[in-house]
């Protein structure tokens, strides 16, 4: 497992120019950390595997599992899942995010609620945070790696979680 962690707030650059591309740069990765979340809640899993680079992984760290590529996203990831609960609703807040060029690194935090049924009561919660790296690329920066370190857990199991994690 690789762990990124952005360094502090980074200064923005002197020059104009390049002050107006960290602004851009920085307000279109936050947008894909959002987009990240919608596209599970919607559960718009296309959507969210295309968001990563196509050799792009994702890991829960202490999990004994890694997905890596569009096939293992797309197939192992989110569908199989997310799709066994009824709705689900993850935040994704304080985004730290550190640009370097053509790639980045971002921590963001998050509380994700996996309701099991309609009723309001059975649901499974976590939260923690992302570590991502990112890459500019033609379509717009994606993921290269995410990585959930988990902090807490409430309501029910979350069983698409692998044990240990």
């Amino acid at each position: 497992m690789t762990t990124t962690t952005p360094a502090g707030p980074a200064a923005p650059p002197s020059d104009p120019a390049a002050q107006l591309q960290w602004l851009v740069d920085r307000a279109a990765i936050s947008d894909l950390l959002v987009e990240f979340a919608r596209t599970l809640d919607v559960r718009d899993f296309d959507a969210n595997t295309a968001l990563y680079l196509p050799d792009g992984t994702f890991e829960v760290d202490g999990a004994p599992f890694r997905l890596v590529g569009h096939e293992q996203l797309a197939t192992t990831g989110s569908p199989r899942g997310l799709a066994r609960y009824d709705a689900t609703w993850h935040l994704s807040s304080n985004h730290a995010i550190h640009v370097d060029g053509d790639t980045a690194t971002t921590r963001s935090y998050l509380i994700g609620v996996h309701r099991f049924t309609a009723d309001l009561t059975r649901h499974a919660d976590g939260a923690g945070w992302y570590d991502c790296t990112l890459r500019r690329t033609e379509q717009g920066w994606r993921f290269a790696t995410v990585v959930i370190h988990e902090v807490w857990r409430a309501g029910e199991d979350l069983p698409h979680v692998p044990p240990n994690s």
